[in-house]
């Protein structure tokens, strides 16, 4: 449990190291955070994939907050489906995030 609270850990500053490059524009579209239109994060996120967004649902937590989870059409005729932060177009799953973020590096 200690090895996988420490990897999460690792993880997360891994993330925040290459987003601290500028933590105010999305790192593919450089568009201002936070996105404000439903549109905006479409586009981020088809940037980021280098795909077509489906569809788009809006899903409510029991906390009251939302994120938006968008199904991608990407490369193979596969889809995908993203949770995606709404403020800032990128996916909430830390584990999608760095595999994003190492590929935007490269």
């Amino acid at each position: 449990m200690t090895k996988f609270i420490g990897g999460a850990i690792l993880m997360l500053c891994l993330v925040a190291a290459s987003y601290a490059a500028d933590p105010t524009k999305h790192p593919c579209t450089h568009e201002t955070i936070p996105l404000t239109t439903e549109k905006s994060v479409v586009q981020a996120v088809e940037c980021l994939y280098q795909g077509r967004v489906a569809k788009v649902t809006q899903v409510k937590t029991d906390q009251g907050d939302w994120y938006y989870q968008l199904r991608i059409l990407i490369s193979g005729g596969r889809i995908k489906t993203v949770d995606i932060n709404p403020e800032t177009g990128l996916p909430l799953d830390p584990v999608e995030l760095e595999s994003l973020y190492e590929i935007i590096n490269r």
